[in-house]
């Protein structure tokens, strides 16, 4: 018997592949959060000037972008796309169009579906890893501070 211990301290016994009422509850929140993250992502692209954001393409002309912030975006949509996927050829329903908020609605709708699936302790991972990714790419935290309130370093 594996235990697989998620963010939020609940411990869940790997007895069978189905989501614990918790898990489903927190996969929810994280769907539901995750079209905002993504937004957020977006105004994370083109970095501030002197901002310190690593950017990529700064030698070229053109727009210079966030690489992690792109990387970010892609890897919530490609996740999404790819769970959608699997809920429309297990339960022949129709595809949800291929945006970040239809896709997350389309897994919240079936997800009592999706947390009985073999598949799902794995969606509900790979969909708590991402998002913690994205989080702190959209909402870095600040350096350390001084008495001040200004950064140590």
């Amino acid at each position: 018997m594996q235990e697989i211990e998620f963010r939020s301290g609940h411990l869940c016994v790997d007895t069978d592949p189905a989501l614990c009422v918790p898990c489903q509850e927190r996969l929810d929140r994280q769907l539901a959060l995750l079209p905002r993250v993504y937004g957020e992502l977006e105004v994370a692209l083109v970095p501030a000037p002197d901002s310190g954001d690593r950017v990529t393409g700064t030698d070229r002309p053109g727009i210079p972008l966030n690489g992690p912030a792109v990387e970010a975006r892609a890897a919530i949509r490609g996740t999404l796309a790819s769970w959608a996927d699997l809920i429309v050829e297990g339960r022949t329903v129709r595809l949800p169009l291929r945006t970040v908020p239809a896709l997350a609605a389309f897994l919240r709708r079936h997800l009592g579906w999706l947390a009985v699936h073999p598949a799902a302790d794995e969606a509900a991972a790979e969909i708590d890893t991402l998002l913690q990714r994205s989080l702190t790419i959209a909402r870095p935290f600040p350096g350390p501070l001084t008495a001040g309130g200004r950064d140590a370093a």
